[in-house]
């Protein structure tokens, strides 16, 4: 195996490694990061009303990993769309769970923060297909 299949291996089971992690994470009845580092899924580790922009910007850098770990894995001149299309319904879908786990709830800005997360990955990537910049 050359070095570049193998590098391309690599990102593949980080890929999916970190889509496990965030499926996990979403599907938890209660804060699992809280039970993580507090000891209790009841409790966020930034308090009972925790930073806005700490909040909404880990949602961002999640699902920027996400799809930055997806451009790097896959081979996005074939399968740009059918990528897009399944990282914006694994998003969609993670979020409307909410509504049926308990202790967590859907928000509109949590799914906002997802979806600006994972189209602000793929257009940075997109920008430089294009040479918008270097």
């Amino acid at each position: 195996m050359d070095q570049k299949k193998l590098l391309i291996f690599f990102f593949k089971i980080t890929f999916f490694l970190w889509l496990f992690i965030i499926f996990v994470v979403s599907v938890y009845p209660g804060n699992l990061i809280g039970l993580i580092f507090k000891g209790d899924p009841t409790v966020y580790p930034g308090g009972p009303k925790t930073n806005f922009f700490l909040e909404y910007s880990s949602h961002v850098i999640t699902y920027f990993l996400l799809s930055f770990l997806s451009y790097l894995s896959f081979d996005y001149e074939r399968k740009s769309k059918v990528l897009i299309i399944s990282l914006t319904s694994f998003s969609i879908i993670m979020e409307l769970l909410h509504l049926t786990i308990p202790n967590r709830a859907y928000e509109h800005y949590d799914l906002f923060m997802n979806l600006f997360g994972i189209y602000l990955g793929l257009s940075l990537f997109f920008l430089k297909r294009f040479k918008l910049f270097t």
